[in-house]
């Protein structure tokens, strides 16, 4: 495929566009995809491929891979829906009741300001401070 993709002087050019690759990544690419296929037996040959270069005419955005890509996934959908494969739906049900929104810092406060100024814990009594805890 490389010397079908090289001019006179050496240099090669991709087949999808004949821009200069020389030095640059070249991918080599199926004409008609592999994934679109339906007779694997057939053996592939050279004619079945082609040199692209993958910056202007295999990866770049809307080229060669992108729309085999969509060709590939439209394939799949189509025979899925052939063997009754339907995409599903989401549950049905009554779903979980809506609460209302909490705002806790425009709730008014329920404790007074001096509890929130220094924690006191709840009175002991002084005999029961002395004594010795239960064993």
């Amino acid at each position: 495929m490389l010397k079908r993709a090289m001019d006179v002087h050496g240099n090669i050019h991709c087949e999808g566009c004949g821009l200069n690759v020389t030095g640059k990544v070249v991918e080599f690419d199926h004409v008609i995809a592999e994934a679109l296929v339906l007779d694997k037996a057939h053996t592939l040959t050279i004619e079945d491929g082609r040199v692209l270069g993958r910056d202007c005419c295999h990866r770049a955005p809307g080229t060669k891979t992108a729309r085999d890509l969509a060709a590939i996934a439209e394939a799949k959908r189509r025979e899925a829906w052939h063997l009754g494969i339907r995409p599903s739906r989401p549950l049905s049900g009554r779903g979980f009741p809506t609460v209302p929104p909490q705002h806790a810092a425009s709730r008014p406060l329920l404790k007074p300001a001096a509890w929130r100024e220094g924690f006191v814990d709840s009175p002991i009594d002084s005999e029961q401070a002395d004594q010795d805890p239960i064993t």
